[in-house]
């Protein structure tokens, strides 16, 4: 990187060299009172009539500050993974610390050249109007890019797009991009197909909310009891379904009708005997989750999640 002044013309005052780490700004060949300040990417700014003690307190200061640039972000050579990182450096920490002008443009150089986090962390950006406009057009554009190359996260973000009213409703869109998604066990994914399929296809549904369910999605252990209560796509089992629904119930999503309902259905010895399993069940569900780490934002909840943020977006695939 370099920056030279040239200077017009006669007569001949001098020549003077300011390096950085990997850059330059040069006074080379200095004449009269006309300078062209030649940039790095070959734009220029001319001027005349320059004070020279200035000009070279100004070259001083614009090496300083790209030696900072330059020590602070990722090599000029960067890989797409560099760029990232840099970009999740400058997007998160303390609010001094942050720049997102900045975080935007490194997401934006490391997606442009196929990196999928990148891909999905723009997404997520147009998805939720985080520090940009908000444009549903531009998330689907860089979630699809990811998903396209098989991206889970990207995949699940994507068929979410068409159910949850930001793009024109799209059933088919959406299982098209959920279903690859859910076949790799993404529990966001298994649950937004298995809820899809209610409608669509009910015999397919609880083997998809059962893999959310597994991984500790209420709003899938839910529906997932109901279909076991009511025998819809699967074996009517009303032990089963009050197990399920107390793993529900325990986790904060309301379940307490559900199971009053199937209580005349069950002994005493059997509530007991559902209580207990429902103990050892979460026992598993809460490890999982724990272990996955894909958890803890305002909304992962609801009856369609929202996306997760950059944070916690590489525990998500």
């Amino acid at each position: 990187m370099f920056a030279t002044v040239e200077t017009h013309p006669t007569p001949k005052w001098g020549s003077v060299q300011i390096a950085g780490r990997g850059n330059s700004a040069a006074i080379d060949n200095v004449y009269g009172d006309y300078a062209v300040l030649w940039l790095f990417d070959g734009a220029c700014i001319c001027t005349r009539n320059i004070d020279m003690r200035k000009l070279l307190l100004a070259l001083v200061s614009l090496s300083c500050a790209l030696t900072v640039v330059l020590a602070q972000g990722p090599p000029l050579n960067a890989t797409p993974e560099q760029l990232f990182d840099a970009g999740m450096n400058a997007f998160s920490g303390e609010a001094n610390t942050r720049d997102n002008a900045v975080a935007r443009e490194y997401f934006r150089r490391s997606a442009d050249r196929g990196y999928a986090p990148a891909q999905v962390v723009l997404g997520f950006l147009y998805d939720t109007a985080t520090t940009v406009p908000a444009s549903p057009h531009d998330a689907a554009n860089w979630y699809r890019k990811a998903a396209d190359g098989g991206d889970s996260l990207a995949q699940w973000l994507l068929g979410r797009l068409y159910l949850n009213g930001a793009l024109p409703q799209d059933d088919f869109a959406a299982e098209k991009w959920l279903t690859p998604a859910a076949s790799q066990d993404n529990p966001f994914a298994a649950y937004l197909l298995g809820r899809l399929m209610l409608t669509h296809d009910y015999t397919k549904a609880p083997r998809w909310l059962r893999i959310a369910a597994e991984q500790g999605l209420p709003q899938a252990q839910y529906l997932y009891a109901k279909a076991l209560a009511e025998g819809r796509g699967v074996a009517r089992d009303r032990f089963q379904a009050y197990v399920w629904f107390l793993v529900t119930l325990h986790a904060g999503y309301p379940a307490s009708s559900d199971l009053s309902y199937l209580n005349p259905f069950l002994s005493p010895d059997q509530i007991d005997q559902a209580k207990a399993k429902a103990r050892d069940l979460e026992d598993s569900v809460t490890r999982s989750v724990a272990a996955h780490g894909c958890t803890g934002w305002n909304g992962e909840f609801g009856d369609i999640p929202t996306a997760p943020p950059p944070q916690k977006q590489r525990f998500c695939r």
